[in-house]
């Protein structure tokens, strides 16, 4: 009896290590914009980050709230993973999630399922003091504006 209950709290701690993995833990910094919003990205994809390519979440607060057709409610949150190629100078969007005002998840798409091919994942020009250009003078400082 004993060695069944020992090796169902085996089981189950397994199963809660395996479905934690696929929550997403984040660490946020701030982003100060020129508009004077603020934006957050998550800062423990920094140490993930090599080459010229990377993914990123960006976490957005709207004050007001959006509303968006085709999603019910209205959004007070967004999280956004974006695709960022230096070598291009583009970015492209590989999923969205919107947020109620109760934090709970209202709407969710990944761009990414299936992969994207190469050619059409960076669609979006990277342009001067957009959040997108800002981010990359922020996690690379004056390393970017040397090899312009």
């Amino acid at each position: 009896m004993l060695k069944g209950i020992y090796i169902f709290l085996i089981i189950v701690s397994c199963s809660a290590v395996s479905f934690g993995q696929t929550k997403e833990t984040h660490v946020w910094k701030v982003l100060n914009l020129n508009s004077g919003e603020k934006v957050w990205y998550d800062a423990s994809a920094l140490d993930t980050i090599k080459g010229d390519r990377f993914d990123i979440w960006i976490l957005e607060v709207h004050r007001p709230p959006k509303t968006f057709e085709g999603i019910e409610g209205e959004v007070f949150r967004s999280k956004t993973l974006f695709g960022i190629n230096l070598t291009t100078v583009k970015y492209g969007i590989l999923k969205i999630r919107y947020y109620n005002i109760m934090n709970k998840e209202i709407y969710s798409y990944d761009y990414d399922n299936p992969p994207p091919d190469e050619s059409i994942k960076y669609t979006y020009p990277v342009t001067e003091n957009s959040f997108i250009h800002l981010l990359i003078r922020e996690l690379y400082g004056n390393e970017v504006e040397s090899n312009n």
